[in-house]
């Protein structure tokens, strides 16, 4: 009987692939590497993600901009999915035990909190990112305190109740998420009545998302190369737009990101029936999911950090209309612009 439910849950795939479905295509002989392979993954983005998180939190609030802001709220779902993945789930099937073991309070509390609300948080996040940093190159000459930062603490509340949308849904019709560790993924409790609906949905949302936001870029990538940054001299203008083409290709990556992960599960593992194929598409993927990310932003702020290391005036910043100017931090007008 447990086959053959199995068998209809990847006949008929939904995106709450978490774990490792390539267990249930019977590949007996990966059991062995599946807690490792799990475990490794969900540290290495728990402590990536660490690592920023702490970094941001001990930063001076004066110091820190509406973009580290947006960036230091990103990292908690990364942290909740990591440790989720690296602590809870492996756990559980490293001790073998069966869905009937966890109380059922328990299990639906982790698993919306993974599968419900992080999984939104992040992405929504992302576009006020995007937002913010075509705010900034746009109208550099508004005031940051009175703008950006009441724009980013709106936003912020914003995204954290659009998030809760989800997990608001699952409570109305009863359509909850349920972590199974015999077969190591999340799905819905009442699969045929309601997750294959939610699949769809959490499908489009991902993919609107993740247009808007780098629609976002691209303006404010044009904005970038039409930008005639006067007061500077020609190779500081080709370092500067050089400098801004790759942070612009980092955050078309983080934006897609999870994008790219749904669409691995639903269209990519189905392309080929072989084992290997199934298990990076199917199961490496959405593990590795909230590690690049952490990887993504540590690379970018440390970016950030070595940008920030050439001393230029606060007065030159302000004539410089979309230059990211070191002295950001000290300046009204590049508070919040931060390498991006």
């Amino acid at each position: 009987m447990k086959r053959l439910i199995t068998s209809q849950f990847f006949k008929n795939k939904t995106y709450y692939v978490d774990l490792h479905c390539a267990s249930v295509y019977g590949m007996s002989f990966l059991s062995g590497n599946i807690f490792i392979e799990r475990f490794q993954t969900g540290t290495i983005g728990f402590v990536l993600n660490l690592i920023l998180f702490i970094k941001f939190s001990t930063t001076k609030k004066k110091q820190l901009s509406s973009f580290q802001k947006l960036c230091f709220f990103k990292t908690i779902p990364n942290i909740l999915t990591s440790a989720f993945f690296a602590f809870w789930a492996s756990t559980l099937s490293f001790l073998g035990k069966t869905m009937n073991d966890i109380p059922r309070i328990e299990n639906l509390i982790e698993t919306q909190i993974v599968g419900g609300f992080c999984y939104f948080f992040g992405p929504l996040i992302q576009v006020c990112m995007s937002v913010n940093r075509m705010f900034v190159i746009y109208f550099p000459l508004s005031n940051p305190q009175s703008s950006i930062f009441s724009f980013t603490n709106f936003s912020l509340l914003g995204c954290f109740i659009l998030a809760n949308v989800h997990i608001i849904i699952s409570i109305f019709t009863n359509c909850y998420l349920v972590y199974d560790p015999e077969i190591l993924i999340i799905l819905p409790e009442r699969l045929e009545e309601c997750g294959h609906a939610m699949d769809r949905t959490v499908f489009v949302a991902i993919a609107i998302l993740s247009v808007i936001s780098n629609g976002f870029n691209l303006a404010t990538f044009l904005k970038l190369l039409k930008d005639k940054m006067n007061g500077i001299s020609e190779a500081q203008k080709t370092k500067r737009r050089k400098k801004w083409q790759s942070m612009y290709i980092q955050s078309v990556i983080q934006d897609f990101i999870q994008l790219i992960d749904i669409a691995n599960y639903n269209f990519t593992s189905k392309l080929v029936d072989a084992v290997w194929w199934t298990f990076v598409f199917c199961s490496l993927s959405y593990a590795s999911v909230y590690a690049f990310d952490g990887m993504v932003m540590i690379y970018f702020h440390t970016n950030w950090n070595t940008c920030n290391s050439n001393k230029v005036s606060p007065k030159k910043s302000s004539i410089v209309v979309s230059g990211v100017q070191s002295s950001g931090l000290r300046s009204g007008i590049n508070n919040n612009v931060i390498a991006n």
